[in-house]
């Protein structure tokens, strides 16, 4: 199975589409998750240029004025969306693998940027995990830090990471976890759902 998630810092970008289009025509990935598309309708030109074979299926979270937005793609040649849920930080779709002939679901995540809106984002999350029977696979940008070095400002919120870690653990909520900041390329991972 093959995924992109990407913060795009502004979906409207020049360059942006044609980029995701030959992305998805190289990669024909069975999910697209993109945070911080920075709009606030998402139109069918848009999406044409993105996806002009219309193999996807999108379903979009607006932006709060430049801060925000998501947009989910699932390539229905692989999977069949039977549900989806929105939240005010993520997307949960409800898929059925054709392959493999599996239930399981799929989270896209742009957490709280502000500091003083954390604890809403990680109480989102916990509704979402508790909700769920199937096997999910959450992916994007929590905006939160795991070490100060990764934060381009000095002040860092230790309490916010800490409930971060404690939450997953509690949840049994992860089987992978990884980091790049600065890395514009694929990253390949092998996860058996």
């Amino acid at each position: 199975m093959k995924g992109l998630v990407w913060n795009c810092r502004g979906i409207r970008k020049t360059g942006v589409s044609s980029f995701l289009n030959d992305l998805i025509l190289e990669h024909n990935f069975h999910f697209i998750f993109l945070q911080e598309t920075m709009i606030t309708y998402c139109d069918d030109r848009l999406l044409e240029k993105i996806d002009h074979r219309k193999t996807y299926l999108w379903k979009w979270i607006p932006s709060h004025g430049k801060s925000g937005g998501i947009l989910t793609g699932v390539n229905t040649d692989f999977l069949d969306v039977g549900s989806f849920l929105e939240g005010k930080f993520m997307m949960q779709l409800d898929l059925w693998d054709k392959t493999q002939k599996k239930k399981w679901n799929l989270i896209n995540v742009y957490g709280a940027a502000q500091e003083e809106n954390k604890d809403e984002f990680l109480a989102e999350l916990v509704r979402f995990c508790d909700a769920n029977n199937e096997p999910v696979l959450i992916g994007g940008d929590f905006n939160i830090i795991r070490f100060a070095s990764e934060k381009n400002k000095k002040m860092v919120f230790m309490l916010t990471l800490i409930s971060f870690m404690q939450l997953l653990l509690l949840m049994s909520c992860w089987i992978h976890t990884w980091w790049v900041a600065g890395l514009l390329g694929l990253i390949t991972r092998s996860i058996q759902l």
